[in-house]
C-alpha cells in the first residue's frame, strides 16, 4: 500500500508500505477509499512539531471499508454494509 510519509521539514515522500494485519482484539483494517491531512500534518510538514521524526506515516483522516477486526470487535459486520469514517 503507498503512505505519505514525513522526510523533515517539507520533505514527503509516497513510499510502498506492507498492509496493516490485526495485532490486538480492538484492531480493525480498513481499506481507503478517500483521504485527506489534517492541519496537524500541514504543522509537522513546516517542522513545527519537533517530536516527530522522519519516517512518520502522515494523514488520519479516512473514508473505507472494513475489511477485517479483531476478535474484541462486536459492532462492526464483515463485510461491512457501508463505507466508515475515521478520523
Amino acid at each position: 500500500m503507498k503512505a505519505l510519509v514525513y522526510h523533515g521539514p517539507g520533505q514527503r515522500r509516497w513510499e510502498e508500505k506492507p498492509r496493516p494485519s490485526i495485532t490486538k482484539p480492538t484492531d480493525a483494517v480498513v481499506r481507503i477509499t478517500h483521504t485527506t491531512i489534517c492541519g496537524t500534518d500541514l504543522h509537522i510538514l513546516k517542522g513545527d512539531v519537533p517530536a516527530v521524526e522522519e519516517g512518520r506515516i502522515l494523514g488520519h483522516e479516512g473514508v473505507g471499508v472494513v475489511e477485517e477486526v479483531g476478535d474484541g470487535v462486536s459492532n462492526i459486520q464483515i463485510p461491512a454494509p457501508t463505507q466508515t469514517i475515521m478520523s
